[in-house]
């Protein structure tokens, strides 16, 4: 197997929290070389996305590895996709979770869902623990409409707080300050957009290359 095809299944493998070891602590080294690779251009998603996450243009790549890292280490069940354009320097996290995770975000925000009709009818809060009275939460794809699904997963990342006391970039995080909101006040990221927002995402067509899978339903998890 050639360097390029070992650089390609690096990149277009899911970054998961049981790979995070395997994938950053033995090619850290290498990595800085392979995220600035053309390749990064024809990477495609493995799963739908629901939220888009932008970085300053040339922003340095220790950052983007460290950020990338805090979402994987702090944020269980996240999926995240890469991409990269060459000319502008500028870096996307394609971002989702698993079903599970999705679910158990639909309860903390108390979304109110469909109950079965044999045991009711009508609308009631979700709770995760009764899963079992929800009308179709058997299947993923259609449980959560794309604005209730894009909801969760802003829900989920603002969610997201430091656990160790760090710097990065001249940029200070606490114990327990917000990852996502306090990285957008101190311009370590750009904007969170969620992919039904078409008129902010049309807008950056003329500078991403998208993949081929960002506005095609997908099952959560299908490969």
């Amino acid at each position: 197997m050639n360097i390029a095809t070992n650089k390609k299944e690096m990149i277009d493998g899911q970054l998961t929290n049981g790979r995070l070891n395997a994938l950053f602590r033995r090619r850290l080294n290498h990595f800085s070389s392979v995220i600035t690779n053309r390749l990064w251009l024809n990477a495609h998603t493995n799963y739908d996305c629901d939220v888009l996450l932008t970085f300053p243009s040339r922003v340095d790549d220790y950052t983007v590895i460290w950020f990338l890292e805090q979402l994987l280490q702090l944020a269980p069940g996240i999926r995240i996709s890469i991409k990269y354009h060459f000319t502008t320097g500028v870096y996307g996290f394609y971002v989702t979770f698993t079903y599970e995770r999705l679910l158990k975000g639909a309860d903390e925000l108390q979304l109110e869902k469909p109950i079965k009709q044999e045991f009711g009818g009508g609308y009631k809060i979700f709770f995760f623990d009764e899963l079992e009275f929800y009308e179709g939460v058997e299947n993923e794809d259609t449980f959560f409409t794309s604005q209730e699904r894009q909801s969760i997963v802003q829900y989920l990342l603002y969610s997201i707080k430091i656990v160790h006391q760090q710097e990065i970039s001249g940029v200070e995080f606490k114990i327990d300050q917000p990852l996502i909101q306090h990285s957008l006040d101190r311009n370590l990221i750009l904007q969170v957009i969620p992919l039904h927002n078409k008129e902010t995402l049309n807008r950056l067509r003329d500078l991403w290359v998208w993949p081929h899978t960002a506005f095609k339903r997908q099952p959560i998890g299908k490969r």
